[in-house]
């Protein structure tokens, strides 16, 4: 809680707090970055740079999700011929 927080009266929400970030940024992904704009706890570069790793990290994430759908959908069908034969 900022000290402007506590003057004001107007205590932090739970879910701005970094680490209730942290987990919803790894539970669901890029589903959590408007936690990260509405967080008044990050200054404006920091909410950028957190979006930009997060759209990255979601792009690379997706991106080994199909190479590895494509590979085991190779090898179901590599067996399915083995074991036809």
């Amino acid at each position: 809680m900022t000290m402007h927080e506590r003057v004001a009266g107007n205590p932090a929400r739970w879910y701005h707090a970094p680490l209730v970030i942290l987990i919803a940024i790894l539970a669901i992904g890029p589903f959590a970055i408007p936690l990260v704009w509405i967080s008044a706890r990050f200054k404006f570069r920091h909410k950028v740079f957190i979006t930009i790793l997060i759209v990255i990290f979601s792009v690379w994430a997706a991106n080994e999700s199909i190479k590895a759908y494509r590979s085991l959908s190779k090898q179901i069908h590599n067996l399915q011929a083995v074991l036809r034969n």
